[in-house]
């Protein structure tokens, strides 16, 4: 639930990870909240650390008393280090390596997890973009997403032995270019073409 009692700066905050997620501020206002709280945190703890081995000296370490943070205040830090975790792992971030040409194992290495797991990461990024290209998700179908067409690529690519031999092949052969962000359908490039409607998966 989120909290409406206490009185801190940053006002009330998400206390479960569900919330944070559909809370009002964006990824930086998020970010901000968190470093918030994590340094008057690291503060608080720090001077009741000094205090019990009496080394504490106002001169140096200042005047300031920092609150501890309350319990709703550590839930909130829980629930946005999720939500910011989440975003940064998103998997648009994965797809974007392995349409660049980054091998499975590369990929993997920079995630810290298996080759498999990067790939089965892939397949459900395309399911998802898949999903709102068809309206599965109660949205309107058609206007964003991966298409029929996109989605086979898609899965045809994530079955690839090594995402950079893919491009090499796009290099000599004609090739489905497959559009995730804006909309419209997939197309076909000529060996060598490099897609000019932004972010496209080949």
């Amino acid at each position: 639930m989120t909290d409406h009692s206490d009185s801190r700066p940053g006002g009330t905050g998400p206390t479960t990870c569900n919330e944070a997620e559909g809370y009002d501020w964006d990824i930086v206002k998020a970010q901000a909240r968190y470093h918030e709280l994590t340094d008057r945190d690291l503060y608080a703890r720090s001077r009741a650390t000094l205090e019990e081995r009496g080394e504490y000296d106002p001169a140096r370490h200042g005047t300031g008393e920092p609150e501890p943070l309350t319990v709703s205040e550590r839930l909130e830090l829980l629930a946005s280090g999720e939500v910011l975790a989440e975003y940064y792992r998103h998997p648009v971030n994965l797809a974007r390596a392995a349409e660049a040409g980054a091998s499975w194992e590369q990929i993997a290495a920079a995630r810290g997890t298996s080759a498999e797991q990067a790939r089965q990461d892939y397949r459900e990024w395309a399911e998802g973009q898949h999903n709102l290209w068809t309206g599965k998700w109660g949205n309107e179908p058609g206007r964003s997403g991966l298409d029929d067409a996109g989605y086979a690529a898609a899965a045809a690519w994530a079955d690839a032995p090594d995402p950079g031999a893919a491009r090499a092949y796009a290099d000599t052969h004609r090739v489905l270019c497959a559009h995730a962000d804006d909309g419209r359908p997939a197309h076909w490039l000529e060996p060598g073409e490099r897609c000019t409607r932004g972010e496209a998966g080949q």
